[in-house]
């Protein structure tokens, strides 16, 4: 399986001028993260010449015009080595975003499935990032890097790698979302977009605590994260996982209470995970504390609400707690729908506000290394095949930055209902979806 670089363009945002962006408290949490990785497949039967001669040009001049709506994207991220000064995201006429353009002759039927596939097959998909750059003061790096790959008469990929301080996985989908629309229309269309275009108001997200100074006094001290530290092979396989809305629904029923289609969902990944330890080799005692955790989407709880276009970060993590014997056991998901419902409670309707202890978020998160946990990326309300280059919606979606820090991708189904998708090793995934269909029959039959 061979892949091949055709073209490297540096695609600067469209009659931009320079600006700074500077980084919040919902920001700078994610500087000492990886970028996240993310692959989409679309079907489209193209020769590489048609590809390369009449595709390529549009997607370049619509990415421009895109950039010059999302300009964080195309800035390079400022993370200061001295005291008194603070991250931003800084704009000028010398930035512009890599674009890689490559050829695969790779199966694309095998790799759009959701049957587990050998998960080092994907990274070959992903643009490199720029290197960073030290400066005796600080250090520099880019936000966002994009790769289009051709699979020859079967179909595209779109991957992108992006710092998740620079923005959330709303705010990317949006962009894409837009990129697409503009490509759709072959730039026709581009004042069509208004109503998705970003909102920048900085000065309107709630810091009466002061806590992007409190939690840069936290952050400054270590460097940023920037690239993983790992060898292939990962010995992971990678699958889908597709709930019904009907299976939803009968899930939903069996809660303890009224149950949302996030708690419904979680709660039987969870106990699926704690179910199938045993036969994937885990010995687990069943006193073993067990923890589930998830961001939670702020925009529309903070005082005052923010527009769901706000550009940027705006998410709090709520965790949720139990343990193994009790996950695993009999009843496991109305255990596990009750303490995720709790810690949402908890989070969401703290009566002191939705960012209550966030001075302490960092401490709290960094208490679960080593533990049981589950943690989610992505949202049930989130739709990555939503955007449209003129080809339909995407086939696939792939969350590849799971492969290396364990996480659970939940999104919309690409035909409704919710995916799970998962990086594990293949006995592990093999255990896991044992017990995953054999719970659905179970709860389909009550």
């Amino acid at each position: 399986m061979a892949i091949k670089i055709v073209q490297r363009h540096s695609i600067t945002p469209s009659h931009a001028a320079a600006e700074s962006f500077p980084l919040l408290y919902f920001d700078m949490v994610w500087l000492h993260t990886l970028p996240t990785e993310n692959l989409y497949f679309y079907t489209l039967k193209s020769s590489q010449s048609s590809f390369l001669d009449n595709i390529v040009p549009m997607l370049k001049h619509s990415l421009s015009i895109a950039l010059k709506h999302f300009l964080p994207l195309a800035s390079t991220i400022i993370f200061p080595l001295t005291s008194a000064a603070m991250p931003v995201s800084r704009y000028t006429a010398s930035d512009s975003i890599s674009l890689t353009i490559a050829a695969s002759n790779a199966c694309f039927d095998n790799l759009t499935v959701n049957h587990s596939k050998i998960a080092d097959e994907f990274h070959q998909f992903l643009p490199e990032m720029p290197p960073e750059v030290f400066h005796s003061d600080h250090i520099e790096f880019k936000a966002l890097a994009i790769q289009v790959t051709l699979f020859p008469n079967k179909g595209i990929c779109v991957g992108l790698k992006h710092h998740h301080a620079i923005c959330d996985a709303a705010t990317l989908f949006a962009f894409l979302r837009v990129w697409a629309s503009i490509h759709k229309s072959n730039a026709a269309e581009e004042y069509s977009i208004q109503d998705s275009l970003p909102f920048y108001g900085r000065d309107s997200v709630q810091d009466a605590k002061e806590l992007t100074k409190s939690s840069w006094n936290l952050i400054k001290t270590k460097k940023p994260i920037l690239s993983p530290t790992v060898s292939f092979p990962l010995n992971k396989v990678r699958a889908t996982f597709i709930l019904t809305n009907e299976q939803i629904n009968k899930l939903r029923n069996s809660s303890p209470g009224p149950t949302s289609t996030f708690v419904a969902v979680s709660s039987h990944l969870w106990t699926c995970i704690a179910s199938s330890a045993a036969a994937a080799g885990e010995a687990v005692p069943d006193n073993e504390p067990e923890y589930f955790g998830s961001p939670v989407d702020c925009r529309a709880r903070l005082n005052p609400p923010l527009p769901e276009t706000y550009f940027g970060n705006c998410l709090i993590f709520f965790m949720a707690n139990s343990s193994h014997g009790i996950i695993k056991g009999r009843g496991g998901f109305t255990a596990a729908a009750t303490a995720i419902s709790a810690a949402i409670r908890e989070t969401v309707g703290n009566e002191r506000g939705i960012l209550d202890g966030f001075e302490n978020h960092l401490k709290d998160l960094s208490e679960y290394e080593g533990k049981r946990v589950v943690l989610i990326a992505g949202s049930t309300r989130l739709d990555p095949c939503a955007a449209d280059y003129g080809w339909g919606r995407a086939i696939k979606y792939e969350c590849v930055h799971t492969d290396y820090d364990g996480a659970v991708n939940l999104c919309k189904g690409r035909d409704g209902g919710v995916e799970i998708a998962m990086s594990m090793t293949k006995l592990k995934m093999d255990a896991f979806a044992h017990v995953f269909h054999q719970k659905l029959y179970i709860s389909s039959n009550l």
